[in-house]
């Protein structure tokens, strides 16, 4: 990707994932000047892609142009470690829970890298996403489970309550989670009611609760709140968050984990 389909991508991601995003955010999220964000919202939606209004800009509501092929390569690097790290927290016997997303993915992989090493000797590893089973290798070693409900190809992820229904009977050593945003006083939370739901749902299942994100999540609120910042184990991430939000992490003894 040209690095002018990078900083489009990385300003889709942005607005998806919470709504709206102003000028002033995209100019801190890209490193470039307020005119060039400005051509961007243009040329975006001269694409149908977003809608401006007076400071920013919305989702157009054409969510199918903004594909998981897409996301998977914004701060791609990012979530590659995010993803080792936070496979590296996982021990033989376990069994875990990964959500959907693209660095939940990068985490499958490394597990199946893993499996493939013989790190493991027994593992069950349940998943609401396609993605994610496709991406574990093949091992005697690892039991995986897809649990159903409605598809949404965009996500390649299932949700709603036949997914939540389908998870009841489990119990999750350590669920493994993605988050849209992380916000000091809102916590973690999604732009999906369904995913926020289906996360909650796990957690409640869970020893351990680890939430995955890279540093563009920081201070962002999405629409629907799924986990205090108490309520998780640990978060692991690409840099340590500042001010009120490490905070109030710190505060909830919930565990920081950066991954160099």
């Amino acid at each position: 990707m040209s690095k002018k389909s990078v900083r489009q991508a990385q300003l889709l991601n942005a607005v998806m994932s919470t709504g709206r995003v102003t000028t002033a955010e995209a100019t801190q999220l890209l490193g470039v000047s307020e005119a060039t964000v400005r051509r961007m919202f243009a040329e975006l939606e001269c694409g149908g892609k977003v809608l401006r209004d007076y400071g920013g800009i919305r989702p157009s509501g054409k969510e199918h142009d903004f594909s998981f092929e897409l996301r998977e390569r914004v701060f791609q690097q990012e979530k590659m470690r995010i993803g080792r790290l936070a496979a590296s927290f996982v021990e033989d016997g376990d069994t875990i829970y990964l959500d959907c997303g693209t660095t939940l993915l990068q985490m499958t992989l490394a597990l199946s890298a893993m499996l493939a090493g013989g790190a493991f000797r027994s593992l069950n590893l349940v998943t609401n996403s396609i993605a994610n089973v496709q991406a574990i290798a093949p091992s005697p070693f690892c039991r995986v489970i897809l649990i159903g409900g409605e598809y949404s190809s965009e996500q390649r992820d299932f949700s709603g309550p036949l997914t939540e229904k389908f998870i009841s009977p489990f119990h999750f050593s350590k669920c493994f989670l993605g988050c849209d945003g992380l916000n000091a006083k809102m916590g973690f939370s999604s732009n999906l009611f369904s995913i926020s739901s289906l996360n909650a749902a796990a957690m409640e299942r869970a020893d351990k609760t680890f939430i995955l994100l890279d540093k563009s999540k920081f201070g962002r609120r999405s629409l629907v709140s799924y986990a205090r910042a108490d309520e998780v184990f640990a978060v692991v991430t690409d840099q340590s968050p500042e001010g009120d939000l490490y905070a109030a992490l710190t505060e909830g003894n919930t565990a920081i984990h950066v991954a160099e």
